[in-house]
């Protein structure tokens, strides 16, 4: 039901879901810079990238940090329509004078959350520590931001008390996070064995699986977490109410 739900959401905002191919732009280059792997719909950088030169790891950043803008300016926009689909807003003043600073939270967490993770992962796999130890570790703490970009749309805290009351939200609702979790396990897999296939007769899997990614899976993955966030806080009910 609700993932039938979410894909109405996800239809409906499909000029929005859609914008997400530009990010295309900025993973494109990840393709052809050492020490970073495009796979299943996911950029992966060796934990290594501290031994390599100053100029590498400033276009590494800047590249990183461009990426991780315009993914947060996407994001908050997607989280926006599908809020904009189960609820009324004021569309203009919120694409107006408030997108911009749901996206700018969002960005400065994503930045220095990226850039704390990558520096501590290899710090620790030089320290010896072993690296499917790190993964589990980064996945685990990654997990725990799930419905960040929620919080900070639909609730319109500062980026603190989004993250305050994220943490709440999967707490209290723990099935709804083991939905999502599960949803993501099962597509991930879904894009690894596509690009296997597709790799097997055209060698373009990863781009391939990186495009269904972008134009389906990750807008989709938004308008699910939103449609549930907003169903169990029971924001929806209260909306039809005020109407």
């Amino acid at each position: 039901m609700v993932f039938r739900q979410s894909l109405g959401s996800y239809a409906r905002s499909l000029t929005t879901a859609l914008g997400f191919v530009l990010l295309l732009i900025f993973v494109l280059p990840f393709f052809w810079i050492s020490n970073t792997i495009v796979s299943s719909g996911t950029v992966l950088i060796d934990y290594g990238f501290l031994r390599q030169p100053l100029p590498y790891w400033l276009a590494l950043l800047g590249l990183s940090l461009v990426f991780l803008f315009s993914y947060s300016v996407l994001v908050s926009l997607m989280v926006f329509a599908v809020r904009n689909d189960l609820s009324s807003v004021k569309v203009r003043l919120y694409l107006k004078e408030k997108i911009d600073k749901f996206a700018l939270k969002y960005f400065v967490f994503l930045a220095a959350f990226t850039i704390i993770a990558a520096i501590a992962a290899s710090l620790l796999v030089d320290a010896g520590v072993p690296m499917p130890v790190v993964n589990l570790a980064l996945l685990l703490l990654s997990t725990s931001f799930l419905f960040l970009p929620q919080a900070i749309v639909i609730d319109e805290e500062s980026l603190f008390s989004s993250i305050l009351t994220n943490w709440e939200y999967i707490l209290k609702n723990p099935g709804s996070f083991l939905v999502v979790i599960a949803f993501g396990a099962v597509s991930i897999l879904g894009l690894q064995v596509i690009e296997f296939a597709l790799d097997y007769f055209l060698f373009a899997g990863n781009f391939v699986s990186l495009l269904v990614a972008l134009v389906f899976l990750v807008p989709y993955t938004e308008a699910l977490k939103t449609y549930i966030y907003m169903n169990r806080f029971g924001i929806m009910q209260s909306y039809h109410k005020v109407q």
